[in-house]
């Protein structure tokens, strides 16, 4: 339960209001300036932080009647590149501010290295934000996007930041319009746009990235009303399905596992719990100092894809995971294939068959890692 100093702090930031789209094209900028001309009629101070130039004429043209605030340019090389004021921002202090491009990286001397931080500087002084982004920006899926589609996704947002956001907005059109769009020149000009068709614009892409996108934004739905408290304790568990990903001290393979269980909770729309339950022989004094690293980046790099870290400690591994699960409503909890041989792991005994037998209604899923490679 959220504590009442972080109720009130919340209520000093701004609000955030993302609209997710599932690739380039499918009208979020669009949409965002749609709600700014709506909100000044209303009477509300609005002004653009910043709208990405997409050289596209139906967008180009909202951007009339709305007050710009100009962007900083910063100088790389010969090249200047336009980036958020925030600082100007700060000082025009309108009600509600646009700002394009969530997950975009700013450029070599900018203040903050990622937009997203622009973002939050705004709303820690107040400013509301309404702001775009595309789903494969996202920590928690890029890794399965890049896989899929073959195209690194270089620019990422900790699934964190959008959960922060008080209302997510699916912006869809079918697959079909969004080529057409492409096709005549909408969203690229025509020697990418002839590119883009046959590559990261294909069918199979798209689906894919069509379904992230609206189960992300249905998961939104159920975290905000559980947020509310609209649920009781026991419905909430049946609708949210909350994830538990165990952590061993030196797992295979972390990322994967972490990755795993994050992608998961974020189509149910439920928490993701990264739990670690430490035995008296891995006490910080106790644990070889390498494994604490790897333990404490594994740890941070759950954090970071918008997981709650949770460290218990205790003799027996398999009840600690229980009683959580059952204190929590963890539907589903996910684990690493033993690196044990099936002989050895009947001697020593195995908590992961001691997890199953003892836990209720929890699914068990257990992931094949690989190790990687050194380099």
């Amino acid at each position: 339960m959220e504590g009442f100093a972080e109720l009130l702090a919340r209520k000093r930031q701004g609000s955030l209001k993302v609209y997710l789209g599932y690739a380039a094209g499918v009208g979020k900028t669009y949409a965002m300036l749609l709600e700014g001309h709506r909100l000044r009629q209303a009477g509300f101070d609005v002004a653009i932080g910043y709208v990405e130039p997409h050289r596209r004429p139906e967008t180009a043209a909202l951007m009339d009647g709305l007050e710009v605030v100009p962007p900083r340019l910063c100088r790389v090389g010969d090249a200047q590149f336009p980036e958020v004021d925030v600082p100007a921002v700060l000082a025009r202090r309108p009600q509600v501010a646009l700002v394009d491009e969530l997950a975009h990286t700013n450029a070599t001397g900018s203040p903050n290295p990622k937009r997203y931080r622009d973002v939050l500087d705004i709303m820690e002084a107040g400013i509301n934000v309404i702001t775009t982004l595309n789903v494969q920006h996202l920590e928690s899926v890029a890794e399965r996007v890049e896989t899929v589609t073959g195209i690194p996704v270089r620019e990422r947002l900790p699934d964190a930041v959008l959960h922060r956001a008080d209302q997510v907005v699916n912006v869809d059109v079918t697959k079909e319009e969004l080529r057409e769009r492409l096709r005549l020149g909408k969203i690229y000009g025509p020697e990418q746009a002839e590119r883009a068709l046959v590559g990261f614009f294909t069918y199979q892409n798209l689906s894919l990235l069509r379904e992230l996108c609206l189960r992300e934004a249905s998961g939104d739905q159920v975290r905000k009303i559980t947020e509310q408290g609209l649920l009781s304790r026991e419905a909430a568990g049946d609708a949210v399905e909350a994830v538990m990903v165990a952590l061993s001290s030196d797992p295979t393979d972390a990322e994967t596992l972490i990755r795993r269980g994050m992608r998961m909770a974020s189509q149910f729309g439920s928490p993701c719990y990264v739990v670690y339950v430490r035995r008296p022989s891995e006490t910080p004094v106790r644990i070889d100092a390498g494994l604490q690293r790897v333990l404490q980046n594994n740890l941070r790099l759950a954090a970071l894809l918008g997981a709650e870290v949770v460290q218990l400690e205790g003799h027996d591994v398999p009840e600690a995971l229980v009683n959580f699960a059952s204190e929590r409503n963890v539907r589903h909890a996910v684990f690493g294939k033993s690196r044990l041989s099936p002989l050895r792991e009947r001697l020593r005994g195995s908590f992961i068959l001691d997890f199953l037998h003892e836990a209720v209604g929890v699914d068990v899923h257990i992931v094949n890692t690989t190790p990687r490679e050194a380099p």
